[in-house]
């Protein structure tokens, strides 16, 4: 009788090789298993999910069945996020009035689309926290301006065509505020709103947010947006809707980017913002005053950087000298970067540019530096950075976006 144990050997010694081999595919080729990740909380249909230790949201349903789902799945983070950010940072800490917040918030509040205030009043019914602290936790990075931090600024550099090797368009952001803002971003966040009759859209934020300076939808349209009050000027005009919670309502409304153009194209901004926006072909800035937008390309045809201050001839400006945020510096270090990596800039060749610290050639600021984020519209996945607390990972979009007709 023969014996058949080698040969079973050697099926299993295969089996386990080509197990091997897929997995290093898997690795070596950037997928990832995210579909097979359970959430860790559910509430109301709504469902939360980690990437590292950055809460992803998933939340379907009318708007104000979307919020609720958010504070009933964030109820404790947003209830502890108000105590330091509001209570402790802004009031006891930097001394602004209580009566100026809440003011400046419920107004803001008033003006919004009934879509996100119903989202606003959602959060509140299931956090438990009031709707004016709601209201005051949506404008935390707005109440930044009214404290005029010193040594924030933000950088942004887009990358198609040539200088990807005719790879997928990619976007990085640096988000960066002054040195004791950095602290929050352990509570960071991304929301993936899923409406059933609009656009599902997933932002960047922090505990109580309902609108983002930083957001894509599952058409792959994305905005940035970075402060531009050094050549726009420290104006905010009361009488208009804020600008990123406008933009926010653009991806849930418009189905690519000429209708995004478009809308950013007939608005009138309510304070000075420079705004990256993308989709798979190509990336454009619009520097945004109180007087007016004006949309510009990149640098090159292919690379786009932008950081504080307006680059368009047409506003006549002379470049800024400024000790604190080094805007012309940070833009100049990105573009050299971005030359140096021409023909092979990834989304990991992006992240890698990300951090590059500024004394050593990048934009990026150890101490200032909220989080950073990599987008590839093309395929709607985002890469998302706390500097010190978590470092890169991936979020696949596709995974937490549902499209019209598979809501159930």
């Amino acid at each position: 009788m023969k014996n058949h144990r080698p040969a079973v050997y050697l099926i299993l010694i295969i089996g386990i090789l080509l197990a091997s081999l897929l997995i290093a595919f898997i690795i070596g080729h950037g997928l990832n298993l995210e579909k097979d990740v359970r959430p860790q909380r559910e509430f109301e249909g709504g469902k939360l999910y980690k990437a590292g230790n950055i809460s992803v949201l998933q939340l379907s349903g009318s708007y104000k069945e979307m919020g609720r789902q958010y504070g009933g799945l964030l109820k404790d983070e947003i209830r502890e996020f108000y105590r330091i950010a509001i209570d402790e940072h802004c009031i006891e800490d930097k001394g602004i009035d209580y009566g100026t917040i809440r003011d400046f918030s419920l107004i803001a509040r008033d003006r919004y689309p009934e879509k996100f205030r119903e989202v606003m009043a959602g959060i509140s019914e299931t956090s438990g926290l009031p709707p004016e602290k709601v209201a005051i936790l949506e404008q935390i990075l707005s109440i930044q301006f009214i404290q005029v931090q010193k040594g924030a600024g933000c950088s942004a550099i887009a990358a198609w065509g040539n200088y990807t090797g005719g790879g997928p368009l990619v976007l990085g952001r640096n988000l960066d505020l002054a040195p004791d803002f950095k602290e929050f971003s352990r509570y960071l966040i991304v929301v993936v709103y899923n409406p059933p009759d609009d656009i599902p859209v997933a932002l960047v934020g922090y505990p109580g947010q309902v609108t983002s300076f930083t957001a894509m939808n599952a058409n792959g349209v994305f905005f940035e947006v970075n402060e531009g009050a050094k050549s726009g000027g420290n104006i905010i005009d009361a009488d208009r809707l804020l600008l990123p919670v406008e933009m926010t309502r653009f991806l849930t409304d418009y189905p690519d980017f000429p209708g995004f153009d478009a809308a950013m194209n007939t608005t009138r901004p309510n304070y000075a913002f420079i705004v990256q926006a993308a989709d798979r072909d190509a990336a454009y800035s619009y520097e945004a005053a109180v007087t007016g937008i004006r949309k510009r390309g990149g640098q090159e045809p292919g690379l786009l950087v932008a950081t504080n201050d307006f680059v368009d001839p047409a506003w006549g400006l002379a470049l800024p000298v400024d000790a604190e945020d080094r805007s012309v510096q940070r833009r100049d270090n990105l573009l050299m970067l971005g030359n140096a990596y021409k023909g092979r800039i990834t989304p990991e060749t992006m992240m890698q540019i990300l951090d590059v610290p500024f004394d050593k050639g990048g934009a990026t600021w150890p101490d200032r530096t909220a989080y950073q984020v990599v987008v590839e519209p093309a395929h709607n996945r985002m890469w998302v950075k706390t500097r010190g607390i978590q470092d890169w990972v991936e979020i696949d979009l596709d995974n937490y976006f549902i499209r019209k007709g598979d809501h159930t």
